[in-house]
């Protein structure tokens, strides 16, 4: 059935998960090899650097296609003010086609914070380390300072970088290493009253860390700016919490877990300003009170690590968030925020201030800092909209910042389908005017335009140079598109060329190539028939089946270049080609035949005859039982003919062993009982393996080599029993001709046995007449035959053939053959033992008839005269 919207959406961040475990993987990859490397070892490093910036682009791309082009999580609800009902069964309900205004905003902030800031680089420089480090941070310099920005002391500018991009609560904790501040924290401590200059630092710190900022604070319980977080973890945060509540609290896991300070966490719903709840800033999320619920669980959790036991009860929420997003709240509790900063800070009002404050203060209290830190009184600004000229006339602001800026404190409400003209206008602005193609492309996906996403991951991001992973992350995300509704796989309603189709093969084959080169061909085997198998099987579309041949030809093309090394992966890919034989993938299904015999033939190379049954089997079950039954081919090809082969040449040997060993006219019988023995205990193990398989057993009560091989050890057996009765029995079933059921056949006429075994079984069988014949005491009532007339008929009907095969009679051959002297005399001899055989047999069938009708009067199943009507008319 068809996906709903949402799963689309939790699809791709599934996929841009795995994309950033890659990124990470390969981050610590090329900080190793940049560790240990020297000069010998350059263009590896710069390899890897070029593989770690394709992949950084794709995970950039993929992010932004996915904000702007699919649906929102919560696309199942009616947005109150903002989606219509007509708007909600449109075809594809993306957020930048009918979200309400701001709906985008915090995606698209955490999005510019993630791939364009530069503040995260900062904080974790060697620079900014030491900056923090000194006594006096605010005047530290560096004689080539990293850190751009319009001041003087690289300290601002660092404050400067965190407020643009959002990130106050990193900004908090710079200002908290100022050396006012700490003298300020120092006078708290001790009781002392605070200095103006303290009560502003207060002040800031109430501002900053309330912030209702769409995007989030950057918090340690924000949603993260991948966007991921809330998704990966929300199973794991709900397990922890019900296995609190059934631990009085705590986690039975702490121990394993890497102990973190026991400095419990803050209170994350202290208000500090008034109106403005701690949260607000979850406000402009998609759905706010689900995005609450995971940060109380991340609070919770970390109340535990800390020791303190989690009570759900106990947290109060300062106010429940709506459902879905509702940008009249989100955008009343931001007006809130900045009416204070510019009571607090003395900056003009744009309106009514409301009346709220932080503790009833009448304005101001900032200026004491102002006056002494003019750069702060410009920072600040920039939290109620108003850029300073030197900070919007910098020339290392770059676009991203400046659109980061207007977002966060200018227009949180603009309409998604706005702000790729205020990106338009801002990369406008910037440098000469002219843009980069990087910066076209991100227009034009903010612009709706999903063809340029997969446009730029084939050329721009690697889609197109062979290596597996762009080249999947291409055809993943073509296909989340398709089934989004964002574009159609078809170029156009003329052409043949099917885009998703041919990035799914180029995908496929780069796996391929990628892990041959590695080594690793079972992982890259796997990994593309993974890849390609959703959309192998045929599809009903408008009631016509629709079937991709391309997609199922190179799924069995690789599965047929592959030869299994164990067992277990050869079972593993059969499961996974299940679902496409069932639904009639014929070509899948001769694919995995072939890896059902290739396991057969390296266990029959290692002499395991059990398993290479077993294998054949598998094969043979494949396209006899799995496909649809329009398509089944009874028993297979290659897999049924080597099965067939088994069992005959089984046969075969064990008749050639018993003749040459029990029934031997020499006397070296003796020196072969240990082959006969080998050879008996080997086709028991092919006929138990065969009568162990329940699948087949059933489907194979009619096959000719199997019934041959289940009569010869029957024979060996009765044999060993001195069951000549038995013995005589099986020999006629094997040489007995039958009309062969089932349409495979044909209605051929044939025997069980080859007519290569018919000497041996002659042979087998004039020993057992010769037995009786010496045991012969000449009276006809008491003589007994193991044979019936009709055996004897089977038997003589066989030797004719023998006898004109080997030239003593006349032979329909076109070179006709000359037999030894030996060889007449041995089949004369053996013509005479029939012939004295079916005279006792006549003689046995008279007596028997005659004992039953005087006994109890029943009557025989088969009398002589219907035995004697048998042999004398034609053999069927």
């Amino acid at each position: 059935g068809k996906q709903s919207k949402s799963m689309i959406t939790k699809l791709s961040m599934d996929y841009r998960a795995a994309v950033c475990e890659c990124l990470m993987q390969l981050q610590a990859k090329q900080q190793k090899q940049q560790d240990m490397s020297d000069d010998d070892d350059n263009n590896d490093n710069s390899s890897n650097s070029d593989n770690l910036e394709l992949l950084t682009l794709s995970f950039a791309i993929s992010h932004l296609a996915e904000i702007f082009l699919l649906p929102s999580l919560s696309a199942s609800s009616n947005f109150r003010g903002g989606l219509t009902a007509a708007a909600a069964t449109t075809t594809n309900n993306s957020r930048l086609d009918d979200g309400p205004s701001g709906s985008l905003t915090a995606d698209t902030i955490r999005y510019l914070r993630l791939h364009h800031s530069r503040s995260h680089a900062l904080l974790d420089s060697p620079e900014v380390e030491a900056l923090l480090s000194s006594d006096q941070p605010e005047y530290y310099k560096s004689s080539n300072s990293a850190i751009p920005g319009p001041f003087e002391y690289p300290y601002w500018n660092l404050i400067l970088q965190l407020v643009k991009s959002g990130q106050l609560d990193n900004a908090w904790t710079v200002l908290t290493h100022h050396s006012a501040c700490r003298h300020a924290e120092e006078a708290a401590m001790t009781g002392r009253p605070l200095t103006p200059e303290g009560e502003g630092f207060a002040v800031l710190r109430a501002i900053l860390l309330s912030a209702p900022l769409p995007g989030g604070r950057g918090d340690d319980y924000c949603v993260d700016d991948a966007g991921l977080d809330d998704f990966l973890e929300e199973d794991i945060l709900e397990r922890e919490e019900k296995e609190a509540r059934l631990n009085n609290g705590f986690n039975n896991n702490n121990d394993d877990e890497e102990e973190e300070e026991n400095v419990p966490p803050e209170n994350i719903n202290e208000q500090y300003v008034d109106g403005v709840p701690r949260n607000g800033y979850l406000l402009w999320e998609d759905r706010p009170r689900h995005a609450d619920r995971l940060r109380k669980l991340r609070y919770l959790r970390d109340l535990r690590k800390c020791g303190q036991p989690s009570d759900e009860s106990e947290y109060s929420s300062p106010t429940v968030l709506p459902e879905v997003y509702q940008p009249n709240s989100a955008m009343s509790i931001f007006h809130t925020w900045q009416d204070v900063i510019k009571r607090e800070a003395s900056f003009p009002s744009s309106g009514s201030s409301g009346g709220f404050g932080l503790g009833g203060g009448q304005g101001g209290a900032l200026e004491a800092l102002f006056r002494r830190f003019p750069p702060l009184q410009q920072i600040l600004s920039v939290l109620v909209g108003k850029v300073p000229p030197n900070i919007a006339n910098d020339p290392s602001l770059t676009w991203s910042e400046t659109l980061l800026m207007e977002l966060l404190y200018s227009r949180p409400d603009i309409s998604p389908d706005d702000i790729s003209a205020r990106a338009n206008a801002i990369m406008s602005r910037k440098g000469d005017g002219r843009k980069h193609a990087l910066d076209e492309i991100i227009l034009s996906i903010m612009s709706g335009s999903a063809g340029q996403v997969v446009e730029t991951m084939f050329s721009l991001c690697g889609g197109s140079s062979g290596a597996a992973l762009p080249a999947t992350v291409t055809s993943l995300l073509c296909n989340l598109l398709i089934d989004a509704g964002c574009i159609s796989s078809e170029e156009a309603s003329s052409s043949s060329v099917n885009i998703q189709t041919e990035l799914l093969i180029l995908a496929a084959e780069a796996i391929l190539s990628s892990f041959s080169v590695q080594e690793q061909s079972n992982v890259g085997v796997r990994a593309a028939v993974r890849l390609l198998l959703p959309h192998a099987p045929p599809k009903r579309v408008e009631g016509e089946v629709v079937y991709e041949p391309r997609i199922s030809a190179t799924i069995a093309e690789a599965i047929s270049h592959r030869l299994p090394d164990t067992d277990a992966e050869a079972r593993d890919l059969l499961h996974l080609c299940e679902e496409a034989i069932r639904l009639g993938s014929v070509r899948i299904a001769d694919a995995c035949e072939s890896i059902a015999f290739s396991r057969a033939s390296f266990h029959r190379s290692k002499g395991h005859l059990h398993r290479e049954v077993y294998w054949l089997l598998r094969g043979m079950e494949i396209l006899s039982n799995e496909l649809p039954t329009q398509f089944q081919r009874k028993f297979g090809f290659a897999c049924r003919r080597h099965f067939d082969a088994l069992c005959e040449n089984s046969a075969n040997d064990l008749i050639s062993k018993l003749a040459s060993t029990t029934y031997a006219i020499n006397g070296e019988s003796k020196l072969e009982e240990e082959a006969f023995v080998s050879v008996l205990q080997a086709a028991r193990n092919v006929l138990e393996a065969v009568v162990q398989d329940e699948d087949m057993a059933s489907l194979l009560k009619g096959h000719m080599e199997a019934n041959l091989l289940k009569y010869v050890v029957d024979i060996a057996l009765a044999d060993a029993l001195g069951d000549t009765t038995k013995m005589a029995s099986d020999i006629v079933r094997c040489l007995e001709e039958r009309c062969l059921p089932g349409e495979e056949y044909g209605g051929v006429v044939s025997t069980l046995a080859n007519p290569k075994m018919y000497a041996k079984l002659l042979h087998i069988s004039v020993a057992i007449l010769h037995k009786e014949e010496s045991l012969f005491n000449g009276t006809m009532e008491s003589t007994k035959c193991a044979f019936s007339v009709h055996g004897m008929h089977i038997l003589m009907a066989r030797l004719t053939q023998v006898l004109s095969w080997e030239g003593i009679t006349t032979s329909s051959s076109a070179v006709p053959k000359t037999p030894t002297k030996e060889r007449k005399e041995y089949f004369h001899a053996m013509r005479l033992t029939l012939c004295k055989g079916l005279m006792r047999a006549f003689a046995s069938a008279q007596t028997n008839s005659s004992s039953e009708k005087d006994g109890k009067g029943g009557v025989v199943e088969q009398s002589l005269d219907d035995e004697v009507e048998l042999m004398l008319s034609p053999c069927i």
